[in-house]
């Protein structure tokens, strides 16, 4: 009779074992997951603020500049520039399914762009609404993430959204 209390132990503190293995997995795959999302979210904002700069470097109007003395934008040089840097990070890492919002603000005073970025990201008390006291060019990216083992959970893909802004200053 102990003898089979003996083996009904075994047999038990087997299958905990193995509970336990399982959920330690689970916890793995988890934070693997939730890691990949926070470095997705820190390379693609990378990416809006290298594009954002270059924007704003590049679409520069010299013109102006020199004829009126102060500094503007033309915006589909800066536009074209923003998005080009853009695509060509998403080629290099083969990442299709991206959006991309590029806005321009020209003037020398800058301005202002209501509802945008579109979602709320990381904007401190400005949040929804864009606005600048110079000429500026906001990149508002969103990237798809895909999970190691929470989509088998049945949680769906996720995506990181994030707005980079840069402005000349005069």
């Amino acid at each position: 009779m102990s003898r089979g209390m003996m083996h009904d132990k075994k047999a038990q503190s087997a299958v905990w074992g193995l509970l336990t293995i399982l959920i330690l997995l689970a916890i793995a795959g988890g934070l693997v997951d939730i890691y990949r999302l926070y470095t997705a979210r820190n390379w693609a904002y990378a990416v809006a603020q290298e594009a954002a700069l270059s924007g704003a470097s590049r679409g520069r109007d010299w013109n102006k500049a020199t004829s009126a003395g102060s500094v503007s934008l033309v915006s589909a040089t800066a536009q074209s520039t923003a998005e080009g840097v853009v695509k060509t990070e998403m080629t290099t890492r083969g990442i299709q399914g991206y959006s991309l919002d590029v806005r321009v603000l020209p003037d020398p005073t800058g301005g202002s762009v209501p509802n945008y970025p579109p979602r709320p990201v990381r904007l401190g008390e400005s949040r929804g609404y864009w606005s600048a006291n110079e000429p500026a060019v906001g990149v508002y990216l969103t990237v798809p993430v895909s999970w190691l083992l929470l989509d088998t959970l049945g949680i769906t893909p996720q995506s990181v959204a994030v707005f980079a802004s840069a402005g000349v200053a005069q």
